[in-house]
């Protein structure tokens, strides 16, 4: 069982190894009511032990609170009541500086892959086996590119970490680097199931998954909630789309079938299309 002990983990059983290498390379404490946000990442590096050599040399000027390895093992870095430096420059919902707010978590996984004649290698020069490459577009990309797979270790630690920081920090949002760094960073990428882990940790899972909607898969549905006064709902992804219904009050429930180029169609009691930047996962 892991627990925190004066922002720092610990585990009784070893179940996943758990394991504290201090790094330098941080800020001082978090303000009262903070850190409220939980940013995650992708390492891009060859091993787990060359990030957390990396991430504690000071020329990196660079550090995370935690970095889990493909075996599911954890090597926290800063503590939690402490800033890292793993957001950059970044911004999110009216906020600059991300490091200010969030913990920051990262995964020993490749990213982005280059394709070659003979098949998919890291920025590193490793050839992955093909059963470790996901084919995917990025959420802010236009084209399907290659990127290196989480093990399924990596991603039953994220979620076990996420429950276990939300029951001693006030975490209210799980967000991607990609999402406060936009357009500068692609991590965690395609291959997470960022949008799972969010459902999953943060609300639970809706009454309603279990019922069968049409043809819709059960599995894998997203949420989100209205987060703009009142959203204006359209038949068309387009701001000259025509109206669909009467505007969404702020914290209506929507169900997401779709994504495209900055749109969501989303379904009520109607379907019609929202602009996704005043849409809340859940």
């Amino acid at each position: 069982m892991i627990t925190i002990k004066k922002h720092i983990l610990n585990t009784d059983d070893n179940t996943i190894p758990v394991s504290f290498d201090a790094s330098p390379n941080h800020s001082d404490a978090f303000s009262d009511g903070l850190p409220d946000t939980i940013v995650m990442h992708y390492t891009a590096g060859s091993s787990l032990e060359s990030s957390v050599n990396w991430l504690k040399n000071p020329a990196s000027k660079a550090s995370t609170h935690l970095i889990i390895g493909k075996k599911g093992e954890i090597v926290q870095l800063v503590p939690f009541n402490l800033k890292a430096w793993h957001a950059g420059i970044s911004k999110w919902r009216g906020r600059s500086g991300l490091n200010r707010y969030s913990i920051g978590i990262e995964m020993d996984n490749a990213g982005l892959l280059v394709k070659r004649a003979d098949g998919y290698y890291t920025n590193f020069g490793k050839r992955l086996d093909n059963s470790l490459v996901v084919l995917a577009r990025h959420k802010y990309g236009d084209k399907e590119q290659a990127w290196e797979a989480f093990t399924e270790k990596q991603i039953e630690t994220v979620e076990t970490l996420c429950l276990l920081l939300i029951e001693n920090y006030p975490i209210k949002e799980i967000v991607g680097h990609e999402d406060i760094s936009r357009g500068r960073k692609t991590d965690p990428g395609p291959a997470f199931p960022l949008q799972k882990i969010i459902n999953r940790v943060l609300t639970g899972r809706k009454d309603d998954e279990s019922s069968n909607d049409g043809n819709e898969e059960n599995n894998g549905i997203n949420y989100g909630v209205v987060s703009a006064d009142y959203l204006n709902i359209r038949k068309e992804p387009s701001t000259n789309g025509q109206l669909a219904s009467d505007p969404l009050p702020r914290g209506t429930k929507l169900k997401i079938i779709e994504e495209k180029n900055g749109w969501l169609r989303v379904k009520v009691e109607l379907q019609g299309w929202v602009s996704q930047k005043w849409v809340k996962g859940v």
